[in-house]
């Protein structure tokens, strides 16, 4: 085993992206608000295009195994912020703080990148991802009722933040 080796992720590897998006959103669909019959219909270039945002693999050797993307926010008041989105590890390679090394990723290219806000949504039923966003610092301030109805329930959206600001 060579361990876990996270990178970006860039065009050209957009199969890679469509791969295990793919398979985050078709296997957990209670874990995401984005829906796969929505996704699977994207063109090669709509997934191009979206890698033109910072979005990171988790690799064990050359297999992709985690995901995790980032949207930095642009507007002239709002740009010190980026939303984490997309985090995603393979449930057979869970316990192995892959999800954590996603994080400290994104982390690192916030900082490097001047964001000082980070900011995160996640449905209050996913337990093992609050767990994981509260562990990395994040934490609750607010929650929206029926965020998404799936299969005839509602589930509510909780809304995390981090300040990535030396003295927080």
């Amino acid at each position: 085993m060579t361990g876990i080796t996270i990178r970006q992720l860039m065009p050209d590897d957009f199969a890679i992206m469509r791969e295990i998006r793919l398979e985050a959103l078709q296997l957990h669909p209670e874990a995401y608000s984005s829906a796969y019959e929505d996704w699977v219909k994207f063109s090669e270039a709509d997934w191009r295009a979206k890698l033109s945002t910072p979005v990171f693999a988790a690799f064990d050797g050359g297999k992709a195994v985690g995901l995790i993307g980032l949207w930095p926010q642009d507007g002239a008041r709002t740009s010190h912020r980026a939303i984490v989105v997309m985090v995603y590890v393979k449930s057979e390679m869970r316990g192995r703080n892959i999800g954590q090394k996603l994080m400290q990723a994104v982390e690192i290219y916030a900082r490097d990148n001047g964001f000082s806000q980070l900011e995160l949504s996640v449905l209050a039923e996913n337990k093992t991802a609050l767990q994981l966003y509260m562990r990395e610092g994040y934490t609750e301030f607010g929650r929206r009722p029926n965020w998404i109805s799936l299969n005839g329930e509602m589930y509510d959206e909780v809304m995390m933040v981090r300040s990535l600001a030396e003295n927080a």
